[in-house]
């Protein structure tokens, strides 16, 4: 369920899933479940054991599933590093029960690691464990949708190649659409092009960009991009008023200033990224469809920002053919 809704598949809701009385549905569901366990454990060689132990795991099955479905797509990168966690505590239990201490050690190790990233996935989000599991993070907001039509600007393959060319300082925000368009030797060959024209160009790191902490640095180390071109988030913050230009590549919810401003949205009170404060801003999108966390970006009605739609990979190449006529 939650690989399904981190890689939007279709029959998988993204958004959360919630109904009345969802808890009390889960508890039942799961102290049934101990019930059974407890009643296998006191009658091991019962006659009717093997179908209890079955109903067992049918039911841990529903627990598990709906203890997804009410978060939403946009926490399940934290979701899914918790539930490494617990897996790693189960190693540990079963280690004990076989007595087994290769399994206890590997285990633990599992566990802790798990732990270990989630803390450090909720902290660069400003969010704890219980508003991850409960707080049905990713929910479109009503007042959003009722809001009145807005107007964005956008700007053409040509445009935007002259706003790079004619910059002298570039940061370049990528994010989950670079990953999906498998842009990133693209990106590498925008840097190539736009250093070789005295453009300082360099790379906003944000700690959840992306699906995992350091997804995007994977990436760029993977199209030879410069290490010390990557700046971390509280590195390069106070450098967006002397930025030419910022190239947001499908980089939503860690570049929304809503985040700083509006006490509603559900990502108040997030560390993001302070693109709103450079020159111009460009945006490499699909579409005007929200982020991952199903919420708008105000980033992209502003004066000095620019939209570009479509694919990331070829968009940047693109931008490439047209640096390269230049």
């Amino acid at each position: 369920m939650a690989a399904g809704k981190l890689q939007e598949v279709r029959w998988i809701p993204q958004r959360p899933v919630t109904y009345p009385g969802q808890n009390v549905v889960n508890i039942a569901v799961l102290a049934v479940a101990v019930a059974l366990g407890v009643v296998l454990v006191l009658h091991p060689t019962a006659s009717w054991s093997g179908q209890v132990f079955i109903a067992i795991g049918v039911l841990a099955l529903i627990f598990g599933v709906l203890l997804i479905i009410p978060i939403g797509g946009a926490d399940m990168p934290t979701v899914i590093s918790i539930l490494n966690a617990y897996a790693g505590l189960a190693a540990v239990a079963m280690g004990f029960v076989l007595n087994n201490k290769l399994l206890v050690t590997a285990g633990a190790l599992d566990g802790s690691s798990g732990l270990i990233l989630s803390i450090i996935m909720c902290r660069a989000m400003n969010r704890s464990f219980t508003n991850v599991l409960f707080g049905a993070f990713g929910k479109a907001q009503p007042a959003a949708l009722k809001g009145e039509q807005k107007e964005w600007k956008q700007e053409s393959v040509e445009g935007a190649a002259q706003l790079l060319e004619q910059a002298r300082n570039v940061v370049i925000i990528p994010g989950y659409g670079m990953a999906v368009a498998q842009a990133q030797h693209k990106v590498r060959e925008l840097y190539d092009a736009l250093t070789k024209r005295g453009v300082t160009v360099k790379f906003a790191i944000h700690p959840v960009a992306g699906r995992m902490p350091g997804h995007m640095n994977v990436l760029l180390a993977e199209a030879d991009v410069p290490y010390d071109r990557l700046m971390e988030m509280d590195d390069i913050n106070g450098d967006f008023p002397q930025v030419d230009v910022s190239l947001i590549i499908g980089a939503n919810d860690v570049t929304n200033p809503a985040a700083k401003t509006d006490k509603s949205s559900p990502i108040y009170g997030m560390p993001v990224l302070d693109v709103e404060r450079s020159h111009t801003v460009m945006v490499i999108k699909r579409s005007m469809n929200p982020g991952f966390a199903g919420i708008d970006n105000p980033l992209y009605y502003m004066d000095q920002t620019l939209m570009l739609f479509g694919d990331a990979k070829v968009f940047v190449s693109n931008i490439v053919k047209e640096l390269g006529h230049g």
